[in-house]
């Protein structure tokens, strides 16, 4: 099983360097955005720790990774999201998160479900086990990367339409958004409103932490379920109907949320990461260890 998870891995970090950008969450760009917030808060001993278990790579190279990973292991795949319905606001694990496959609620196998929500305090359980492989806690940081960049995508808490998946929209009268061809209301926000600032990267890392700054912005809440209830409600506030267009008006309006979101994203994942690695990493990433010798 372990030679088998092995070439599975291996495997989605080759497509990881041919695939296009996945749409089943925020695309590459937002990802890497979290992931670079996040690098710029953590404390030195963090800095170490990541560096000790991901060697070369950053945070922001490995934050698309499981949308990658997610065709080759179905099981993953609800691990993305949360269904909140849409007459609700606050979550219920019962209702919005899945079982694992074959395993009876409330029985001893029910401590972990396939939504993002318990996902997230999954990985952050792993990550700085140091009873685990390093191999083991890197997956787990790259996932957690991810699902935390993810439950700050209002749209991956909303159960409405398979997340506003099922909201066809143009955007500025096109029926494409930018390089996708299928047009919702999911995409939209993925990242077509954060491609529609036609930043670089390190443009719009600038204007992020600047803002950051300026409104001496905390991580505040570290509980995955409350900020699963936060996407919630601004992905209602920003539902709109079949067939409507995304305009300048809808974009002037909800690009600042997806700014705030992605600076949250990032000041959370730090404080995560800050909190689970506070001291010096044991070992060294497999790439150091050949560079020590």
């Amino acid at each position: 099983m372990r030679k088998l998870l092995a070439a599975l891995a291996s495997s989605a970090l080759l497509v990881a360097t041919i695939a296009p950008p996945s749409a089943s969450a925020w695309w590459e760009k937002g990802h890497r955005l979290v992931g670079k917030v996040a690098w710029d808060h953590l404390t030195p001993v963090a800095r170490r720790n990541v560096k000790a278990l991901l060697g070369t790579e950053s945070l922001a190279d490995v934050a698309a990774w499981p949308d990658v990973y997610r065709p080759l292991v179905a099981q993953t795949g609800g691990w993305h999201f949360t269904d909140i319905p849409g007459d609700k606001t606050t979550y219920d694990r019962d209702r919005d998160c899945p079982t694992q496959p074959g395993v009876k609620a409330g029985s001893y196998n029910d401590k972990w479900r396939d939504c993002v929500t318990d996902r997230i305090l999954f990985f952050k359980s792993r990550i700085g086990d140091l009873k685990l492989d390093p191999s083991e806690r890197a997956e787990s940081l790259k996932f957690l990367v991810h699902f935390i960049g993810d439950v700050h995508q209002p749209f991956h808490a909303s159960g409405v339409e398979k997340g506003g998946n099922g909201i066809q929209v143009t955007a500025f009268g096109q029926d494409t958004c930018g390089s996708k061809n299928n047009c919702n209301l999911h995409a939209i926000w993925d990242g077509y409103l954060i491609d529609h600032r036609n930043l670089t990267d390190a443009q719009y890392l600038a204007r992020l932490e600047a803002e950051i700054r300026k409104e001496r912005l905390a991580a505040g809440s570290t509980d995955p379920i409350a900020w699963t209830e936060q996407s919630k409600i601004l992905s209602d506030a920003a539902i709109v109907p079949k067939g409507a267009d995304i305009d300048e008006a809808y974009f002037t309006k909800n690009i600042p949320l997806i700014d705030r979101q992605l600076e949250l994203g990032g000041l959370r994942l730090a404080a995560a990461l800050n909190a689970a690695f506070t001291a010096p990493p044991a070992v060294f990433h497999p790439v150091d260890q050949e560079k020590a010798k």
